[in-house]
This record gives C-alpha cells, sequence and structure tokens, in this order.
C-alpha cells in the first residue's frame, strides 16, 4: 500500500499575522501557461505549447507537454497492438486524466513509471 506525499506550502496572509493560507504550488503559470498545459493532453493538441512563444519557454508547460507527447506516441502504439493495445490504452486514458487534474490545479506531474525515463521535451 502507498502513500501519497504532498509538500505544503505555508505563508502568512498580512503582517498581522491573521492565518496561514496554504499553497501548494508557490509559481503559478501565467498567461495562458495553464490552458497550454490541459490542451497538452488531447493527442495532437500538444504541440500548441511548443509553438506558441510566451509559453514555450515556461517549464510548468515544457512538463504538461512532455508528458503529452509521451502519452500520444503511447496512445498510437496501443491502437496497432490488438488486446494487450487495449488494455494499456485504459492506463494512458488513466494517466492523462490524472495530468489533466495536475495541470487545473497549477501542480507539474510525472507520469508513472516511465515518466522520469523518458524527456522528449528538455
Amino acid at each position: 500500500m502507498g502513500y501519497i506525499y504532498l509538500e505544503v506550502h505555508c505563508k502568512m496572509e498580512n503582517e498581522n499575522n491573521q492565518g496561514p493560507v496554504i499553497d501548494n504550488n508557490p509559481s503559478k503559470p501565467a498567461g495562458n501557461a495553464k490552458l497550454f498545459a490541459i490542451l497538452a493532453y488531447f493527442g495532437i493538441f500538444c504541440l500548441i505549447g511548443l509553438l506558441v512563444e510566451p509559453e514555450k519557454n515556461d517549464p510548468y508547460v515544457k512538463n504538461h507537454v512532455n508528458n503529452g507527447l509521451i502519452l500520444w506516441i503511447a496512445s498510437v502504439i496501443c491502437l496497432v497492438i490488438p488486446i494487450v493495445g487495449w488494455i494499456c490504452s485504459i492506463a494512458v486514458l488513466v494517466f492523462a486524466i490524472m495530468g489533466i487534474v495536475a495541470a487545473a490545479q497549477d501542480n507539474y506531474f510525472t507520469i508513472p513509471i516511465i515518466g522520469e525515463k523518458i524527456k522528449i521535451i528538455k
């Protein structure tokens, strides 16, 4: 049984110390970075994050575009392989949903098992 480790950063609301504000990602993505991070998990739309000028250099967008490209390639491979590929495509769908949720919450995401080993976008 595994446990999820969540690092939470707390900061005070103001100088009067009226209570902590929980912030799990101190640097929020700016502009349309969140939109491009979410689009990265919808097949060919992951290429949009590589082409739009201000966001293509953002490490947050690069992280999600890299994951989107890995999942897109994996889904194409899964389409070619019968039966086993169909089962693997369910895993690809689950990882894509996990990535979309992470992008919507302004968090970085690494695909389990293969995400740290494969880096297409550096």
